[in-house]
């Protein structure tokens, strides 16, 4: 049973939401799979949380908002402005239906997550999984970034540093061409099978450090 002050919060909000301009920009409560600009996309989520409030927005608004882990950054002449939407049932949904009714999958969510990486500057954009959205980054950016050769072990040590050694240098000189020598460029390495997500920042460039496969072409 709400309480007076519950009561006095709730038409304030309402007094709030009602002084709200019109809204004219993106669909809310729903992800948009077409390009906008990530101003779009921000405006959106603000939006949403100006009228239903910040509690569970992320799992309540199905809205794509910034990720926590990639901030937007500037390469070169491209840049990087990383979503991610939740597109989930509430936590455990459809395994307590199965396993307690017998009823199966009963909702309609598409299910799982998404992720979206948008170059503002080319009006481009990818959405898949984090990983798929990193790679066609660098199919956009960095073309041929898939043909270097694997920074060997040795070189890049366990944790992979960030910091451009006289060693690393000299290895990248003689194995990179020079626009993969660029602030912001990325870099292969062998890991796995457990680690391998591409890390943004872990470049000795300052760009992604990105698992590539055994190959056989590490130098």
């Amino acid at each position: 049973m709400s309480t007076l002050m519950e009561m006095i919060d709730g038409l304030i909000h309402e007094a709030d939401v009602a002084a709200l301009p019109e809204w004219t920009g993106i669909p809310l409560g729903r992800p948009v799979f077409d390009y906008h600009h990530p101003d779009d996309l921000d405006a959106g989520w603000i939006r949403w949380i100006e009228v239903n409030g910040r509690f569970n927005c992320i799992f309540l608004s199905k809205m794509w908002h910034r990720s926590n882990t990639v901030p937007h950054t500037i390469v070169g002449a491209h840049s990087i402005d990383q979503y991610d939407v939740d597109l989930r049932c509430a936590a455990g949904l459809h395994d307590e239906h199965r396993a307690t009714l017998g009823l199966g999958r009963i909702c309609e969510c598409v299910g799982g997550s998404l992720t979206q990486i948008i170059c503002r500057e080319c009006a481009w954009h990818h959405i898949g999984t984090e990983g798929e959205c990193v790679e066609a980054w660098h199919d956009h950016a960095f073309p041929g970034w898939r043909n270097l050769p694997i920074l060997p072990d040795a070189l890049r040590g366990k944790m992979g540093g960030t910091k451009m050694t006289p060693k690393l240098e000299e290895w990248f000189e003689a194995n990179y061409p020079a626009s993969f020598r660029v602030p912001g460029a990325p870099i292969l390495t062998q890991r796995g099978p457990y680690g391998t997500r591409a890390v943004i920042g872990y470049s000795p460039f300052g760009g992604y450090d990105i698992s590539a496969p055994a190959t056989g072409n590490e130098k």
